[in-house]
């Protein structure tokens, strides 16, 4: 029987849940101040579908266990792209359900939004990030590239 709490859900941040997603912004971005983060999250909740926001993923008892802070840019590799500047995964125990569910979530939206690619820049030993964008697109059967500290995966 699987555990509750490895039920991980991933919903856009609202604008109820700015406050409570600082702790795990902070960890991400170290140097973060409540009022910057107040002030770059709130237009993405403005705009529930626009082209910049935030994921949290959520343990099945409601904690807050992760963050992924997204926006749409153009490159000369794939063009439109879906940039994650940096994951945050907060668990006891095993934090990849927590990676991969907000890895398939940002590919779902990467596709929503038109995106041609999805960029995720990794810490040096996040191997769990790395592998959840690595191999092969599920979608399309074409490989996945990855780079020291980005990976770029086609959408």
């Amino acid at each position: 029987m699987s555990n509750p709490l490895n039920r991980i859900s991933v919903s856009r941040l609202s604008t109820e849940e700015v406050d409570e997603a600082f702790g795990l912004a902070r960890l991400a971005f170290p140097g973060l101040t409540l009022a910057r983060w107040r002030a770059t999250a709130r237009p993405w909740t403005a705009r529930p579908d626009g082209q910049a926001g935030a994921l949290l993923a959520r343990d099945g008892a409601g904690r807050l266990v992760g963050l992924a802070p997204f926006a749409v840019r153009k490159n000369l590799r794939a063009g439109r792209t879906l940039w994650v500047e940096r994951v945050a995964s907060f668990a006891l125990l095993d934090g990849r359900p927590v990676v991969d569910a907000l890895a398939q979530r940002l590919q779902k939206i990467a596709r929503q939004l038109d995106c041609r690619g999805l960029e995720v820049a990794i810490e040096t030993g996040d191997e769990s990030l790395r592998d959840a964008l690595s191999g092969r697109d599920a979608l399309s059967g074409q490989a996945r590239s990855t780079e020291s500290t980005l990976v770029h995966t086609t959408v």
